[in-house]
């Protein structure tokens, strides 16, 4: 018999129940929520293709986004940390602009420097599962080096020239570096020898130099 009701169609691939199946098989850990697309397809054995699976994910809020890098911080280093940023906490512009940010920094040439993509909401940028080491082993790589200071910024790799052109342009600036082994010794003795001023910096703080955040930006844009 003729029916009023308004067709369908055919019924959905996915209906609520299959839906919270599939969400809580990403986000139930690390090895998951790295899966791409058309593995979960067979992972899960569904008959559909991955962008079915991709539109389904998405207009849930799940991205396939970059992930975030997760720095290993010893305990004792964590409370330096915290006590630096502590003690700069009501700095101003005017002091900040002063820093001098330097940084050098490894860009792979053999392909192991790409940054596999995450199963993720927005806000669970920082969930454990979605974060990467930031550590690679078997790689080729180059090393470049940067800085920056207020609105100035280096064009050639050399600190000392940098400094001074920072000096004449803010009053003074402090330099920023981190532990690395290539800046003790001959690297200190220089900068003691051209008057150079270092700003005491927390081991294990990457997060806390402005420069690291401009790395990731680099790498991906030069593929």
């Amino acid at each position: 018999m003729p029916s009023n009701q308004i067709r369908t169609g055919c019924p959905p691939i996915f209906d609520k129940a299959e839906i919270a199946h599939l969400v809580a098989f990403i986000t139930q850990d690390y090895t998951t929520r790295h899966l791409s697309w058309q593995a979960i397809v067979i992972e899960m054995g569904y008959g559909c293709s991955y962008r079915t699976l991709k539109n389904v994910m998405e207009k849930l809020g799940y991205h396939k986004r970059i992930p975030c890098w997760k720095f290993s911080v010893w305990p004792a280093n964590r409370q330096k940390h915290v006590k630096w940023c502590q003690q700069r906490l009501h700095w101003t512009y005017k002091e900040w602009s002063r820093i001098l940010w330097t940084n050098k920094s490894t860009f792979s040439t053999t392909g192991f420097g790409h940054h596999p993509w995450v199963i993720r909401l927005p806000e669970e940028e920082f969930h454990i599962d979605c974060m990467d080491q930031t550590f690679e082993q078997g790689r080729e790589s180059t090393m470049v080096w940067g800085g920056f200071c207020g609105t100035t910024k280096s064009e050639l790799p050399y600190l000392v020239p940098l400094w001074h052109e920072c000096c004449e342009m803010y009053g003074w600036a402090q330099v920023i570096e981190d532990g690395a082994p290539g800046h003790r010794k001959h690297v200190r003795t220089y900068q003691e020898l051209n008057g150079m001023d270092t700003i005491q910096w927390p081991a294990q703080s990457p997060d806390l130099n402005l420069i690291e955040a401009l790395w990731l930006d680099l790498e991906t844009e030069i593929g």
